[in-house]
């Protein structure tokens, strides 16, 4: 497996779009890999793991306990021969999973020292750590056009990276700007091309582009963007769910592709949601004007509407939008209006990273209410509990949802 390969793979995982097969292929890889293999694979800088040596430690305890708990890999995944399934693998190599995602993610390395040393039991290291839940945050990870990442929850207030047209930088906890001031030099390899922001599930992010729009980024989402619009229109690309702020320009238009649909802007306030484990793709308007456009149908939005795409047909359905639904993540709640609890649990299975499964019928169950984000997934679980006749238990990151 080449390295690129390998990044794709664990970025996938972290962020809750890998598939089963896919998840068979990268576990079953680092199982057979030798170590020297795993660590040239994974591009190295030592520098945040040398200045808080037990930091590493802890958090790949903490993601090897999510890996081994997740329940979509543990009893369709068999390994080779003997065909054991992929959970019953050695604990060593567990770590050694779950250290190749945590270390990739923030920059780190694959990196194995003290070998020598007693290895400490897997076990131990899940019973000092118990399994905490906890809202999302402002968390995400920029993928530059030659391939490095940065961490922006670890990274400081200031410049990033310098492009061949202007400067990155981190304004605060939650947002980036590209200033495009056309006097810095390419850094690092890096020249006018596609950018890359990913949030995981649990993370939200904001982001001004070149031309000034802003884009606030909802959870498990990605947004792939050029450091510099140097063409006669805007394009970018979106997965998952947006908002958008877009800067004017009569003479270059701003277009949101989401695979075969287009939305296209010269100057407008609206959302989108496209998350691919969705049936429709939503454009909500709430200022100025857009054209949403799939294969060769049409349709041209006003304040206030909203336009529905069913991913399996070319129609364009438009109605009056729930603004305060659509726009209720991005003010920090959920709104549950006559919802069924499948559509709920994948909300809360984005903002807290969870996973769900269901023992039971839930056809005709619905729900409503407005519960703010930050308030704990108990709490949630607790309000649904309370207004219908439904159950859950939590069992490490897993929700489970009973009748």
């Amino acid at each position: 497996m080449n390295k690129a390969r390998l990044h794709n793979l664990l970025h996938q995982y972290l962020n809750g779009l890998i598939s089963e097969d896919d998840c068979i292929e990268l576990l079953d890889y680092i199982d057979h890999a030798g170590t020297d293999e795993i660590a040239d694979a994974v591009t190295v800088d030592l520098v945040d793991l040398e200045k808080s040596p037990q930091f590493g430690e802890q958090q790949t305890g903490e993601i090897f306990q999510r890996i081994q708990s997740d329940f979509r890999f543990k009893e369709s995944s068999q390994v080779k021969k003997d065909q054991t399934p992929i959970v019953k693998l050695y604990k060593n190599r567990w770590l050694q999973i779950a250290a190749a995602c945590f270390l990739l993610l923030t920059g780190g390395v694959l990196y194995f020292s003290h070998q020598n040393k007693p290895k400490t039991d897997a076990s131990q290291l899940m019973a000092s750590r118990k399994t905490l839940i906890v809202p999302g945050s402002n968390k995400a990870f920029l993928t530059m056009a030659n391939g490095k990442i940065i961490l922006l929850s670890n990274a400081s207030n200031g410049v990033l990276a310098k492009t061949n047209s202007g400067n990155i930088s981190k304004i605060r906890n939650g947002q980036i700007v590209y200033n495009t001031t056309g006097a810095g030099k390419i850094n690092d390899g890096q020249s006018i091309g596609d950018n890359i922001l990913t949030t995981p599930k649990g993370g939200e992010y904001e982001v001004v582009l070149p031309d000034g729009t802003k884009v606030w980024l909802n959870a498990a989402s990605s947004l792939n963007y050029p450091v510099a619009f140097t063409g006669n229109d805007r394009q970018i690309k979106l997965i998952g769910e947006a908002y958008f702020e877009v800067a004017k320009n009569k003479d270059k238009p701003f277009y949101v592709n989401i695979n075969n649909v287009q939305v296209r802007v010269l100057g407008t306030h609206f959302n989108v949601e496209a998350y691919n484990d969705d049936e429709n793709i939503k454009t909500t308007l709430l200022e100025g004007s857009v054209q949403i456009s799939k294969n060769n149908t049409h349709s041209i939005l006003a304040p206030g509407q909203q336009a529905v795409i069913n991913k399996n047909s070319n129609n364009i359905v438009v109605s009056t939008a729930d603004i305060d639904d659509a726009m209720a993540w991005k003010n920090g709640y959920f709104i549950f209006d006559h919802d069924n609890i499948q559509g709920i649990m994948k909300k809360v299975s984005r903002w807290y990273d969870v996973d769900v499964t269901y023992q039971g019928n839930f056809t005709d169950l619905k729900f409503g209410g407005t519960f703010y984000r930050s308030k704990s997934v108990e709490e949630l679980l607790q309000h649904l509990e309370s207004v219908g006749n439904i159950h859950f238990a939590i069992k490490g990151r897993r929700i489970i949802v009973m009748n």
